[in-house]
């Protein structure tokens, strides 16, 4: 037609994975709920990606501290059925020889960490996370959860 211009395209969105070296081979996610069978697949998937990456290395204490943090969803967070309030995620990325996994959920309670009695049987999660892992942490998110992380590296 006359009198128009040449068609404009939409800008291409940055790709801030791959602007960090990040590239989707590298990062995977999957959702669970409180069914103690969703809570095993999430171990088996940590396991399989791991292997898949070649970082087998990392496979018990990473398994360990994620199983510590997505328990912790369940008995915490995940208080009902409905969707939002009954799903929890795990993210995992990895650059190089470090994993860093963040499990969110609809809680926006940050993570305790306690001093438990002697022979108690429960309250050493997050001591447990911090043994095994380089560094961990949490954050707030919209709209009103929050993302637990941890980093764990392989030795070079």
């Amino acid at each position: 037609m006359p009198g128009r211009g040449p068609a404009l395209t939409p800008p291409v969105p940055l790709d801030w994975g791959l602007a960090l070296g990040i590239s989707t081979a590298d990062f995977v996610a999957r959702s669970f709920t409180r069914d103690p069978g969703s809570l095993k697949s999430i171990r088996r998937f940590i396991r399989e990606t791991i292997g898949a990456w070649g970082l087998t290395a990392l496979a018990d204490d990473l398994t360990s501290a994620v199983n510590e943090l997505t328990t912790n969803a369940v008995q915490h967070a995940l208080t009902a059925p409905d969707e939002a309030r009954g799903r929890a995620w795990l993210g995992m990325t990895r650059a190089g020889n470090t994993v860093m996994c963040a499990v969110t959920d609809p809680s926006p309670t940050p993570p305790l960490r306690r001093r438990p009695a002697c022979l108690a049987e429960a309250g050493r999660g997050l001591a447990v996370v911090d043994a095994l892992t380089d560094q961990w942490g949490y954050a707030a998110t919209a709209p009103g959860g929050k993302a637990v992380w941890v980093r764990l590296s392989a030795p070079s």
